[in-house]
C-alpha cells in the first residue's frame, strides 16, 4: 500500500429510521447520520434544530463543532466548544478542541488540550498518537518520540484491540525525518495487523496532517510534506 494512493473508504450505512418502531430520527440523530455520510450542509441544518431543542447539551455542541470543522469554520467551532468548556473539562470537550486545533494546524494549542485529556485518560493510545502529531507540528521531534515510546504494538493475546496508534506514531516520526519507506512500512504493518477499516480510520488523520488541504487556516508550523514512495509495481 503506497502512501498517497486513494484512501479506501469504509462507509457505514446508517438507517434513516429505526428498524423496530419505524420512528424518524431526532434532529441530533439526523445530524449525526449526515455527518457520518459526509453531508455537512444537511448536518448543519439538523444540528441547529437539535441545538434549539436542547440548548447547552454537550454532545450536541461537540457534534456541531465537528460539523463546523469539516466546513473549515474553525472560529465558530471553537466558540461552540468554549461555550460548554469548564475548568473541569469535560474531557470530551477538551478532546474536541484538540481535534479542531490540530485540523486548524494550531499545533501548540492542540497539544495543550490533548495533554489535559491524557490526564483524565492516562495511557489512552489515541490521545498519545495525537500528541505525537502535535509535537511534530511544532518541530519537537524529541517530545514526539517520548510520547511515541509509550505506545506498544499489537498484543497477540488481544487481537481485537482496535488501536493502531503505535504503527502510525512510528510512521509519523519516520515521515517527519524524511524516511518515507519506513513510514510506508509501518502503515502496511498496521493494515496487516488491524485490517483496512481500522487502518483507514487512522490514515485519514495521518494524511490530513501531512497533506493539508484546508485553506485560510492559521498554522503555527507547517509539518514536513508527505513524500510519496516510488511505486514498486507490487500489489498492496
Amino acid at each position: 500500500m503506497a502512501l498517497g494512493l486513494i484512501l479506501l473508504s469504509s462507509c457505514v450505512l446508517l438507517r434513516a429510521q429505526d428498524s423496530t418502531d419505524d420512528q424518524p430520527l431526532t434532529p441530533y440523530g439526523a445530524a449525526l447520520l449526515d455527518y457520518k455520510t459526509g453531508k455537512f450542509n444537511e448536518a448543519r441544518t439538523a444540528i441547529d434544530a437539535a441545538e434549539k431543542a436542547k440548548p447547552g447539551d454537550v454532545p450536541t455542541e461537540i457534534l456541531k463543532a465537528k460539523i463546523l470543522t469539516e466546513q473549515h469554520d474553525f472560529a465558530d467551532g471553537e466558540k461552540v466548544l468554549r461555550s460548554v468548556l469548564t475548568p473541569a473539562g469535560p474531557p470530551e470537550v477538551e478532546l474536541a478542541l484538540g481535534d479542531l486545533l490540530l485540523r486548524k494546524r494550531s499545533f501548540d494549542r492542540a497539544a495543550k488540550y490533548y495533554a489535559l485529556v491524557l490526564q483524565a485518560k492516562p495511557n489512552d493510545p489515541d490521545i498519545i498518537l495525537k500528541l505525537v502529531y502535535a509535537k511534530i507540528g511544532v518541530s519537537d521531534l524529541v517530545g514526539a518520540g517520548q510520547y511515541a515510546s509509550q505506545l506498544t504494538p499489537l498484543n497477540p493475546k488481544d487481537p481485537y484491540d482496535p488501536h493502531a496508534s503505535y504503527y502510525f506514531a512510528k510512521a509519523a516520526l519516520a515521515q517527519a525525518t524524511g524516511n518515507s519507506q519506513a513510514a510506508d512500512d509501518n502503515i502496511q504493518a498496521a493494515r496487516t495487523n488491524y485490517g483496512i477499516t481500522v487502518t483507514n480510520r487512522y490514515l485519514k488523520t495521518y494524511l490530513q496532517f501531512f497533506t493539508p488541504s484546508d485553506k485560510g487556516t492559521n498554522s503555527d508550523v507547517t509539518p514536513p510534506p508527505l513524500v510519496r514512495p516510488v511505486p514498486t509495481g507490487k500489489n498492496p
